[in-house]
């Protein structure tokens, strides 16, 4: 009886079937996909691509917001005791 080598996982291979990591964001959104339509994936991508485009506006809006305010000082933090 001859001990065959143990081979490691290919990369290739990493499907949700085969994944070492429980609960991994790749194969769990590979499988959610699998059954979709490419046109559908593609629209989705489209999609958030445009949302964190609106969001880097709207955070870049505010830093140029902030950086017209002139120098007011330090801030006073104040200790509001809650119970």
């Amino acid at each position: 009886m001859s001990a065959q080598p143990q081979s490691e996982p290919d990369e290739a291979e990493h499907t949700p079937e085969r994944c070492p990591v429980a609960w991994c964001p790749v194969c769990m959104t590979l499988s959610v996909l699998r059954p979709v339509r490419p046109e559908v994936v593609g629209h989705l991508l489209r999609a958030g691509t445009e949302m964190f485009l609106a969001m880097q506006a709207a955070i870049d809006a505010r830093g140029a917001e902030l950086d017209d305010r002139p120098e007011t000082g330090p801030v006073r933090l104040e200790k509001i005791d809650i119970g």
